[in-house]
């Protein structure tokens, strides 16, 4: 099953130009924010608040192809294969997972590989969202080395070439994408990754300013010396000027210096690269690479170890505005002066300027015209560029998927051969961000979907190299409602997948997995939202045989393909496992599991565009079917508005959380009393982070907790109750794990021992069997046990294959007219918070 990813930016209003869509907030431009001082003095307030800044976000995407053969059968046993502790979490994997595609076992997205520049069985890599993890026999087995560090995050790792033992990894993804997360500092190791200790750079920048790392580079003869190119638009950051740049330490990460800012160079803008002179180590490049373009983008040299920097600007290097993200290579081999520079153009994401100098710089030779467009759409988000260590004439440049994604030149980029579109044995997955040469030479690769190394490069041939990784990073996960051994997930680049009780699950369904969950009242019935920039006008599926196969539910729905939020909001009555609410910019209601689909509710917010900010979540009452709770504000946005009904949609008032809290991600309503919600906010805030209320939204109270049971200021992503006890016990999914109040958000704890400190993008509870899942963004699946023994479960048909059926787009049927909104003691629709332009 192919795959290929284009540019989505998330945020408010959307246009569909082909195959490529961008969404933009009001007072913003597509991805290109202009300069202000406005900007620059919001940033400011924010980093003193803690809160992040607006970023526009572009989402990378996954396009799907329908399989065309059945799978194997699945079977799970009805006993539980794992005896699941009350006290401490089980990882559940995948361990990897099964694309059952030539990519073969996939982990998560990979933004940088460091390889032992001796030993080719060892091997350190940098998940998005899983931490630094290492093999020492050629990836069959992989260990995880920082799991309880701060954050997960990660953007590069590097290691000393003079003294192995000493590994450098950048915290932050700085790729652009909407989960690149934001970071906390540089982890050091001198002990080959036995310990780390996190810095946090001059005057705690990194972290207070919560940065992004996109890459580090060490120097080849001094382990002390290392430089990291360090960027300020992570999801969540604070995206403030004046502290971009390239960083320098002398002494082994104990201490960093931003060698760039004080010789005069842009300090507000993304540096998106920098290497080292291999052959002349007081040799350094390093670029400019903020993606829209800006004055200031180019590659800079220093020839004195960072003292000062020189704008590389002879003819046709890539300087200024109309050049975005830039990569930077040079040969390790003894021809020291060859020099690679590759830039994205930001306005059609694909390559903008790819050329070669002979003599360090001085002179450029533009080999664009006959280098194809590896970038594809995302330039901004996937490129890599390397020279092999025996010659400076062989090349390696590898960016989005399918055809022409994986070049190589043996002739200094005169001419290209297409190394990613085997049809073998092995294909590495879509999208590439990390790249490495092992101790004997061979090219290894990191993808979104792994690791895999290059053996031959003329057939060409690959290994997959993920072993055991468990770096899936999910966007959702749904328990089964009788069996313990059923669990199905929605991944980031990896599509739908199944636990069946083993660590390796399976991916049925391809593209970019959202939100997935089974009915409650019929077992074999699964659902799952998938983006339109995927999957097109089937967004949304259902499956009648467990989550194996798959087809198209959206009927009149798709009137509503381009306004809703990349991940679209769903919820299933736990009371009928037919009825379903699906959040566009409005909210649509099913009562035949998807056959056919009627709005419940007019546009919830429609200004200051008319097609209004999308549905973030939607949840319905348990006790009360015509109670409904929805927030509107978009992927992007700061803050949330939230309506409720409780007639069924004739009416939807207003009833927002206090002022300054946040984006509300997700809300659920208490199973016996449709009056009391529980809503969460995943922006830092002061204001808090879990909302409560008692009176159906007419006033929300802030129960983040106090004192030393007080929450700490960290997003919050999902939330769960469980009313067997009293008062019912809360379980939320935050930045860096579980945590748990059984008294109501007085004071709140962290839930079991053994979760790492990943992001929990999703907690799913199954209250009669005594389970809480915990889906991380970069970590995998968890599971922990609430109560007693689990129940030994009813009887649940075990999932069996048919021929899949290739989805069709469904006739487009107009829909019903919304029922009129009048809202009972509803402001005056108030304008939406515009993203200010970056400083």
């Amino acid at each position: 099953m192919s795959k290929i990813k284009i540019a989505v930016l998330t945020g408010i209003g959307a246009v569909s130009l082909g195959s490529l869509i961008w969404a933009f907030a009001p007072g913003a431009g597509a991805g290109s924010p202009a300069d202000s001082a406005a900007a620059v003095s919001a940033t400011t307030a924010q980093a003193q608040t803690g809160t992040q800044a607006p970023v526009p976000q572009r989402h990378q995407v996954t396009l799907w192809t329908p399989r065309t053969q059945p799978l194997p059968p699945f079977w799970a046993p009805l006993l539980p294969t794992i005896q699941l502790s009350t006290t401490a979490w089980t990882p559940i994997g995948p361990t990897p997972l099964n694309s059952a595609t030539a990519s073969g076992n996939v982990s998560g997205r990979l933004t940088g590989i460091a390889a032992h520049p001796t030993d080719v069985n060892t091997i350190y890599v940098a998940p998005a969202g899983g931490g630094v993890w290492k093999t020492t026999n050629s990836g069959t087995n992989w260990s995880p080395l920082t799991d309880m560090q701060s954050t997960l995050s990660m953007g590069a790792v590097a290691i000393a070439r003079s003294n192995p033992l000493v590994i450098y990894a950048g915290t932050g993804e700085a790729n652009n994408g909407a989960d690149s997360n934001f970071g906390r500092g540089i982890l050091v190791s001198t002990n080959g990754g036995g310990s780390f200790t996190l810095n946090t750079g001059p005057g705690g920048v990194f972290n207070t300013d919560r940065m992004t790392c996109s890459r580090i580079a060490v120097n080849p003869t001094n382990a002390n010396i290392a430089y990291a190119a360090m960027a300020n638009e992570g999801i969540n950051g604070v995206f403030t000027s004046g502290i971009t740049g390239v960083y320098k330490t002398t002494d082994g990460g104990s201490t960093w210096t931003n060698v760039t800012m004080a010789n005069g160079k842009d300090s507000d803008h993304p540096w998106s690269d920098v290497v080292v002179d291999p052959n002349t180590s007081s040799i350094v490049y390093a670029a400019v690479g903020y993606t829209s373009g800006t004055a200031n983008n180019g590659v800079y040299k220093s020839t004195d170890s960072g003292a000062t920097w020189t704008l590389l600007n002879a003819p046709h290097a890539p300087v200024g505005a109309s050049f975005g993200r830039i990569s930077v290579a040079i040969s390790k081999a003894n021809s020291a002066n060859v020099l690679y520079i590759a830039a994205h153009d930001p306005m059609t994401n694909g390559l903008g300027r790819f050329v070669r100098s002979d003599n360090a710089g001085g002179t450029f030779t533009d080999l664009t015209a006959g280098t194809p467009n590896y970038m594809g759409q995302q330039g901004w988000y996937d490129q890599t560029l390397l020279v092999d260590p025996t010659s400076s004439a062989i090349v390696y440049a590898f960016g989005a998927a399918r055809t022409d994604s994986m070049l190589r030149s043996t002739n200094s980029g005169a001419n290209w051969t297409d190394i990613s579109n085997t049809d073998v044995a092995v294909e590495p997955h879509a999208d590439h961000h990390g790249v490495d040469f092992d101790a004997n030479g061979k090219l290894l690769d990191g993808d979104d979907g792994g690791i895999y190394r290059l053996d031959d490069p003329t057939v060409p041939s690959w290994s997959n190299l993920n072993g055991d990784l468990n770096t899936i990073q999910f966007v959702g996960i749904g328990l089964h409602p009788t069996n313990p051994n059923i669990v199905i997930g929605g991944s980031q680049d990896n599509g739908i997948e199944l636990y069946m009780g083993t660590p390796l699950w399976t991916e049925t369904e391809g593209g970019d997995g959202g939100l997935a969950t089974f009915s409650p009242t019929n077992p074999i019935r699964a659902y799952h939202q998938i983006p339109v920039a995927s999957f097109g006008v089937n967004f949304f599926r259902r499956s009648d045989d467990g989550g194996v196969t798959w087809v198209t539910k959206t009927s009149s729905i798709v009137v509503d393909e381009n306004v809703q939020n990349f991940y679209a909001p769903f919820a299933v009555y736990p009371g009928d496992g037919n009825r379903v609410l699906y959040g566009t910019n409005r909210v649509w209601e099913t009562t035949n599991a998807g056959d056919r689909w009627t709005p419940i509710s007019p546009v919830l917010n429609p200004s200051p565009t008319p097609t209004g900010s999308f549905v973030d979540t939607v949840a319905i009452a348990p006790s009360d079917a015509n109670t409904i709770y929805a927030s509107t504000g978009g992927s992007s946005a700061l803050t949330s508005r939230v309506f409720v009904t409780t007639n069924h949609g004739t009416t939807w008032p207003e009833r927002d959380l206090p002022p300054d809290s946040g984006r509300v991600n997700e809300i659920q309503v208490d199973p016996s009393n449709a009056q009391i919600a529980y809503a969460v906010v995943n922006r830092f805030s002061t204001a808090g982070h879990v909302f409560r209320t008692t009176n159906g939204g007419t006033l929300w109270t802030n129960i983040s907790g106090t004192g030393g049971g007080a929450l700490p200021n960290l997003p919050v992503w999902s939330i769960q109750i469980d009313n067997s006890t009293s008062p019912s016990t809360l379980y939320i999914g935050a930045e860096d794990g579980v945590y748990t109040s059984t008294d109501l958000g007085v004071s709140w704890s962290r839930l079991g021992t053994g979760l790492t400190n990943a992001q929990v993008f999703q907690v799913a509870f199954n209250g009669s069997l005594h389970i809480l899942g915990a889906a991380t963004h970069g970590r995998g699946a968890w599971e922990i046990q609430t109560a007693g023994p689990t129940a030994t479960p009813t009887a649940t048909p075990t999932a069996s294959p048919t021929p899949t059926a290739t989805a069709t787009p469904m006739a487009t049927a107009t829909p019903t007219p919304a029922a009129t909104v009048t809202p009972r003691s509803v402001p005056s629709p108030r304008p939406h918070p515009t993203l200010p332009p970056h400083p």
